[in-house]
């Protein structure tokens, strides 16, 4: 209970600061609980019967004189006072059980003074760090207010200099618009001007138009009235000759007419001749067709004989050129399938080669696959290993860590042990004489040197524990390293394997391809060989086909040749017989084409004269139609005339008064270019005004523009820093209400480790009082229950 007592007083240290000041509270409560519930009191000795008071005297006067004492004697005192032994024992275990539970509340209470020692060191630092923090934020809030004012006085300065420049703004433009508004004004006037001009010129460019077309209108009305008079003088010189022209084609018609009628009485004299002539030689030409008829039927017969023989000569010499090529074409046929059985023979010695290459690429692609699968497996099994290998280190430095954590203690409990001795030291040392409370602080200062001794051996077993650990480490490590080497090293050759698989596969590819081919090859020319066996086979059939029919056809040429002979002499005798008649026509001929020949130019002559007498008779209608006709134009000349002259009139009329409008005009046009003028001077010096105002607007205007940027940007600032020092606030009472908490904590922290330390000093008191009373009970046991 009183473990659970001192436990449930010393905090975990994980807790929240928050909850210290009721731990250490409850730690303060101990001394008192403990110092109530320890109550030791002398060991017990019971009365010694008067056989053992007897034996027990010697026992004692041994001991008093002698230092030691009989064995024997002891062994009978101790069977004598065997059942104050068992008491003795039996308090003395009590005893040792209170004195190990005094040890484990000390040491208990050492690490809640540890814990409370390193809270304080964690505190103090946490005080440092707070009061730096705050230090920095006031600095910083500071120097956020100090910016913040000059924000403001430079923001309220950038506003006084925008209230200027706008001041000196306002004025100019109002004085602008004014300037802009005359101008536009004078401009809208002068645009009126202008249109007024340009109106008026239209209307200028459009009388000097009509004057050009009436002075054109004028030329044209008295060229008229010259050229028609001079026409009615033309038209009257042609009509004299005209009139002149019309007798002589009347004269001309009347001697036509009687050549015309001497022309055709000729002309029927010559005709009633010619028909004569033209019956006798009509019956001439009869006779001599019939006989060309007959003629050309036996020369037809003679030709279809020629024709017949020629045809069977050319069908010999077709059968003979059907005959060559039908042998050239087995001999083709011969050679090809020769060609063809060499192509098959040599494809297969290709193939042979070509499946020798590709089971030289398989044999390549195999052991390439195999020798990665090897790297593989010697891959997987170095990196098994080192995965082991890992794991065994990561053993190992948790072990190390562990072991660095274990030490770390020992040392900080050695530290505190060593403080504790040399306090002890300097209390002793400052105590004068031999007292009991000297012999206490000796007795105590001798316990935590045995104390300290046991922890020295277990840092130096800690640090050859380390040690150890470390050179494990160190191994490991190194054989990780060389296994590391090793893994690269076959990961480089896997990956050198795997780089030449691609490329050993596509040959694999590449040769399976040609062997394939080939094979294919092979297929397709012994495929292609009954072909050509049957190619030979119908060649040298056909060629003894065209053989036979070679010799039938020269056996049919004698009788063909036969008919031809007797034909041609039949057509001998019939050609004289026409050459006979024909030799009597031309005598005939020649007096028909005579008496043609006169017909025809006896036709042509009166065909001439009657064209003459037509072009007389057309050429005397035509002067006659052309004498009225120039009646008719001279008389209506002369009825133009008046009107002409009327025209010519009204436009030199219609001239004058355009040109006096046309003057009118352009002394309008000169007064209105003068207001012109004018009006243009007083917009060039009103724009001259404007532009002058612009000028000095513009740099205002930028200049405001850039101090409301500035000004926005300055407020933008201002609001930023403003919330800055609102922020620094915060974060000062913060910082403030943190400082406050961890001084009060340190404080109560002092507080527990005084109250602590009392705990572990009244718990040492006692443990010495217990170790007193088991060393005397020790004695009473070792004198076999007799009381010294």
């Amino acid at each position: 209970m009183r473990n659970a007592l001192l436990s449930s007083a010393l905090p975990p240290s994980g807790d929240r600061p928050w909850r210290l000041t009721r731990r250490l509270a409850g730690a303060v409560v101990v001394p008192g609980i403990i110092t109530g519930m320890l109550v030791f009191t002398p060991p017990a000795m019971a009365a010694p019967t008067p056989t053992a008071s007897g034996i027990c005297t010697g026992v004692v006067s041994q001991t008093a004189h002698r230092g030691t004492v009989q064995e024997n004697l002891l062994k009978a005192a101790a069977r004598k006072n065997a059942e104050l032994i068992a008491k003795l024992q039996a308090e003395k275990s009590a005893l040792e059980a209170s004195a190990a539970s005094l040890q484990v509340e000390i040491a208990s209470a050492d690490t809640a003074i540890a814990a409370l020692d390193a809270e304080e060191l964690q505190l103090t630092s946490d005080l440092a760090t707070t009061s730096k923090s705050l230090a920095a934020l006031e600095a910083l809030k500071a120097s956020t207010e100090s910016e913040a004012a000059a924000t403001a006085a430079q923001l309220a300065n950038l506003q006084a200099e925008r209230d200027g420049v706008q001041s000196k703004l306002t004025p100019l433009l109002a004085e602008l618009a004014t300037a802009q508004t005359t101008a536009a004004q004078l401009k809208a006037e002068a645009d009126g001007v202008q249109g007024d001009i340009a109106a008026l010129e239209g209307r200028i460019g459009a009388a000097e138009t009509e004057l050009a077309g009436l002075d054109a209108v004028a030329k044209t009305a008295a060229d008229a009235l010259t050229a028609k008079n001079g026409q009615i003088a033309a038209a009257e010189g042609e009509l004299s000759t005209l009139e002149g022209v019309a007798a002589a084609a009347a004269a001309a018609v009347v001697a036509a007419t009687k050549a015309v009628n001497d022309a055709e009485t000729e002309l029927v004299r010559l005709t009633a001749e010619g028909n004569t002539a033209k019956a006798v030689l009509d019956a001439q030409v009869a006779a001599v067709r019939n006989a060309k008829a007959t003629l050309a039927r036996l020369e037809g017969a003679a030709d279809q004989a020629v024709a017949d023989l020629t045809a069977k000569e050319g069908e010999v010499a077709k059968a003979q050129g059907e005959l060559a090529a039908l042998q050239i074409a087995a001999d083709d046929a011969a050679g090809a399938l020769a060609a063809k059985t060499s192509q098959v023979t040599q494809a297969q010695a290709e193939l042979l080669v070509l499946q020798a290459a590709a089971a030289k690429a398989a044999d390549a692609v195999a052991a390439n696959a195999a020798a990665i699968d090897e790297l593989a497996r010697g891959i997987a099994g170095l990196e098994s290993t080192i995965s082991g290998l890992n794991s065994k280190i990561r053993v190992k430095q948790e072990q190390l860590q562990t072991a660095q954590t274990e030490l770390a203690a020992l040392e900080r409990q050695k530290a505190m042990l060593v403080a504790q001795i040399d306090a002890l030291t300097t209390s002793i040392d400052g105590i004068k004489g031999n007292s009991n409370k000297k012999r206490d602080l000796i007795e105590e200062r001798d316990a935590k040197q045995l104390v300290l001794n046991g922890v020295n051996t277990q840092i130096t077993d800690k640090n050859a524990q380390i040690e150890g650990l470390s050179g494990q480490l160190t191994t490991l490590q190194g054989q990780v390293n060389t296994l590391n080497s090793q893994l690269l090293a076959k990961q480089q050759q896997s990956s050198a394997l795997q780089q030449q698989a691609a490329p050993l596969q596509a040959a694999l590819t590449e040769a399976n391809a040609a062997v394939a081919t080939k094979e294919s090859e092979i297929i397709g020319l012994q495929g292609q060989l009954p072909a050509l066996q049957s190619a030979v086979a119908d060649a040298n059939a056909a060629v003894t086909a065209k053989q036979g029919e070679l010799s039938d056809l020269h056996s049919q040429l004698p009788g063909l040749q036969a008919n031809v002979v007797s034909a041609q002499d039949a057509v001998s005798a019939q050609a004289k017989v026409v050459a006979d008649l024909e030799a009597a026509l031309p005598g005939l001929t020649q007096g028909v084409a005579e008496a043609e020949a006169a017909i025809s130019a006896q036709k042509l002559a009166l065909d001439g004269l009657r064209s003459e007498l037509v072009g007389a008779e057309a050429k005397l209608a035509g002067a006659n139609q052309d004498v009225e006709a120039k009646k008719a134009e001279i008389a209506a000349f002369k009825a133009e005339l008046p009107a002409l002259q009327d025209a010519l009139a009204a436009a030199d009329n219609a001239v004058a008064t355009k040109k006096a409008e046309i003057v009118a005009l352009n002394a309008e046009m000169d007064s209105l270019v003068a207001t012109l003028t004018g009006l243009n001077a007083q917009i060039a010096a009103k724009e001259a005004e404007v532009l002058s105002l612009q000028g000095r607007v513009a740099p205002l205007k930028d200049q405001l523009d850039k101090l409301n940027g500035d000004i926005s940007a300055a407020e933008a600032a201002l609001s930023s820093l403003q919330a800055q020092v609102a922020s620094l606030d915060a974060q000062l009472t913060a910082a403030q209400i943190t400082l406050r908490g961890l001084g009060g904590q340190k404080n109560a922290n002092k507080d527990a480790i005084t109250a602590q330390k009392a705990t572990v000093l009244t718990l040492q008191e006692q443990l010495g009082t217990v170790q007193k009373q088991i060393q005397a009970i020790d004695g009473t046991i070792a004198l076999g229950g007799c009381v010294a």
